[in-house]
């Protein structure tokens, strides 16, 4: 299934290691943009995923794509008010012909919607992975621990993703991984 992932998207599912999972099922293409926010400004800062997903493009396992149509992407980041990486991976999306865009930024993720393009978010991707047996529930639990603490997801949200890989209260303390809602 090929691809598009905006950096958002591709840095946490690289933090929670779903990342590495996903490459082998998905042909994952970002931008020049997606590559420069989420390698050089993550490398400037010394965060390790960024040196992970510089890895996995030396290995071909993500492949970054130049936006050719540089007008669409500034009329896409004044229609819909996002920066230049989700602009990119919107205009990216239908020059490759892609299937599924990855955003975890809400502004691209309605502009997605109001142009209908199928996009889907990390969290959403982790509960798929585990109901089709990709990572099993302790896995689950984990990578969603993450998001609760690197994204920017309502509790609400965090919270019906553990409800439906079958999560209960007692299982796991999760409180520590909790974020106030904004």
């Amino acid at each position: 299934m090929k691809t598009i992932a905006d950096s958002s998207s591709i840095i946490l599912l690289e933090k929670t290691k779903l990342l590495g999972k996903l490459v082998k099922k998905f042909n994952i293409i970002i931008s020049k943009e997606v590559e420069r926010e989420a390698i050089e400004k993550g490398k400037e800062k010394k965060y390790p995923d960024a040196y992970h997903i510089e890895e996995k493009i030396r290995n071909n396992l993500i492949n970054v794509k130049e936006v050719k149509d540089q007008n669409k992407v500034n009329i896409i980041m004044k229609d819909f008010n996002i920066e230049k990486g989700e602009s990119e991976s919107i205009v990216l999306f239908s020059q490759e012909k892609a299937n599924l865009l990855l955003t975890d930024d809400k502004l691209a993720f309605n502009a997605c919607k109001s142009i209908d393009i199928p996009a889907t978010g990390a969290l959403a991707l982790i509960t798929e992975s585990y109901n089709k047996k990709i990572i099993n529930k302790e896995e689950a639990i984990n990578m969603i621990k993450i998001l609760a603490k690197e994204g920017r997801y309502k509790n609400q949200l965090i919270f019906q993703a553990l409800q439906d890989i079958g999560w209960r209260e007692n299982e796991t303390n999760f409180n520590n991984y909790k974020y106030k809602d904004g």
